[in-house]
């Protein structure tokens, strides 16, 4: 259980909320302070969910002022370019509808913050591959003796001139995203990736003699059949032909506030056996490497779930955290693990409409 949790974007109503903290003496004035704050919610002052906050653009980009070895991303200056997204994936929630949409962090202004002193450098955001100009910003660095690494990168963005300015940057591997087992389900993502693209990727990873191509997907979209993960089977196998792959596959798990919401999680069972139907369809063509069904199981309940299924999860962790003490837990909202779909639950209002389009 939270005493309040701030919405959105918060680098400037962190101030007012540390402010209103400071201000009173007890907790019940203090939640009486926040509770005035606009974009914070109090579960005990409030009934529906406010707006979800959004600075104004003059404050973007953000950065990481801390630069250490102590960290996945040693000694990385870590730096937006753009927030948000232009695109409107049906399973996101940092879709279109979001504050509104992709907000881009000019150039210049991304170059004059990066330290000149910086030789390792990550491009952040929600699709840093949409910036305008990330292939001048990535080849300027890379100039600099930077090597340079992006959150993110749209298979439909990649030509022969960035994948070359990833290479001159560091890149390795050229990592981009499936989603989808097949195109038609890619089309009930919403997602731009076509078939061309894919391969278009692949064959600039050759031409630039990176060491492979690392895809991202999901398996269980709502739909999905075995059909689709043969479909799979067979077009990773071309690419294979064209570059090494790798598969990087993580079981589709619906989230709040996005067009997919309440959708239900395909089942234990089921998604392991579709990725078994994938790996012996790849054996000795692509490296197949998923995330577990039965945490996958657990990641779902906890993003469909509410105050009760997260003071369940801490009693699951007190217990030794395995995941026979999360089956257990969550049993006791007749949540299941072998019932594909979540128990009946009013959804809490929400107040901005941009979260629940």
């Amino acid at each position: 259980m939270v005493d309040a949790i701030v919405l959105g974007e918060a680098e400037l109503l962190t101030i007012d909320v540390l402010r209103a903290i400071e201000s009173e003496s007890c907790r019940a004035k203090k939640l009486d302070a926040l509770a005035k704050l606009p974009h914070v919610f109090v579960p005990t002052h409030h009934e529906r969910l406010p707006s979800v906050a959004a600075v104004d653009n003059v404050i973007l980009p953000a950065w990481a002022p801390i630069r250490t070895p102590h960290t996945e991303f040693s000694n990385m200056f870590l730096i937006e370019t753009e927030r948000g997204c232009s695109r409107g994936c049906t399973y996101c929630v940092m879709r279109r509808s979001t504050n509104g949409g992709m907000r881009i962090v000019p150039m210049d202004e991304i170059l004059a913050r990066i330290p000149i002193d910086a030789r390792r450098v990550g491009l952040v955001g929600a699709a840093v591959s949409d910036h305008p100009k990330v292939v001048d910003i990535v080849n300027t660095l890379a100039e600099r003796g930077c090597e340079v690494g992006l959150s993110s990168l749209r298979p439909d963005r990649l030509s022969d001139e960035f994948v070359g300015a990833l290479k001159r940057a560091g890149y390795r591997t050229l990592t981009t995203a499936m989603d989808g087992t097949s195109e038609r389900v890619r089309e009930s993502l919403e997602r731009r990736a076509r078939i061309k693209h894919l391969i278009r990727a692949a064959e600039l990873a050759r031409v630039h003699r990176m060491d492979r191509l690392k895809l991202y997907l999901m398996v269980g979209v709502p739909g999905e059949t075995d059909e689709d993960i043969d479909e799979c089977t067979q077009f990773v196998s071309e690419l294979s032909a064209i570059v090494p792959v790798a598969l990087g596959i993580a079981p589709f798990c619906s989230k709040r506030n996005t067009p997919l919401d309440r959708r239900p999680y395909a089942g234990i069972r089921t998604i392991d056996a579709r990725l078994a139907r994938l790996r012996r369809g790849l054996a000795g063509r692509a490296d197949v490497r998923a995330t577990s069904a039965k945490w996958a199981w657990v990641e779902y309940v906890l993003a469909q779930g509410g105050e009760a299924e997260g003071l369940l999860a801490m009693k699951a962790s007190r217990e030794g955290g395995s995941f026979a003490s999360y089956k257990r837990a969550f049993s006791e909202l007749g949540h299941n693990a072998r019932s594909e779909a979540p128990p009946e639950k009013k959804a809490l209002p929400i107040l901005d409409p941009v979260m629940s389009s």
